[in-house]
C-alpha cells in the first residue's frame, strides 16, 4: 500500500489516513478525527465490497466519492484503506491519476 506521505503530497489532497479493513486506525495526515474516517471508511467499504461480489466485480480497488463541495478516494489493498479528502471536487479525476502512479496501480 501506499506510503501515506507521498499520498498527502498530491496536489488538491487536503488529507489522508490509513487504517485496516476494520476500521482500526493507522495514521492521518492533515485529518484532525482519522479514527472517525477510519471507521465510516471500513463500514462503507465493507458494504462496497458485498455489493460488488453480488454484482461480480470482482476485488474492490477503489472507490470515489463526490459531493457538492468535497470528493473521497478510497484505495483498498491487502487489508488496508487510504483515504484521501480532495478538495476542490473538480481535481478529483486528476487526483485518481496521480494516486494511481504513486501506488504504481492502474484503474
Amino acid at each position: 500500500m501506499a506510503d501515506l506521505a507521498s499520498v498527502a503530497r498530491i496536489p488538491n489532497v487536503a488529507s489522508a489516513v490509513l487504517a485496516d479493513a476494520t476500521g482500526g486506525f493507522h495514521d492521518a495526515v492533515r485529518e484532525p478525527d482519522g479514527e472517525s474516517v477510519a471507521s465510516v471508511a471500513a463500514f462503507v467499504t465493507t458494504s462496497l465490497i458485498q455489493a460488488g461480489e453480488e454484482l461480480g466485480l470482482g476485488s474492490l480497488r477503489r472507490v470515489a466519492i463526490a459531493g457538492e463541495k468535497r470528493a473521497l478516494l478510497i484505495a483498498a489493498a491487502g487489508g488496508a484503506l487510504v483515504v484521501a479528502r480532495v478538495d476542490p471536487v473538480a481535481a478529483l479525476a486528476t487526483v485518481e491519476r496521480a494516486f494511481d502512479a504513486s501506488i504504481g496501480k492502474g484503474g
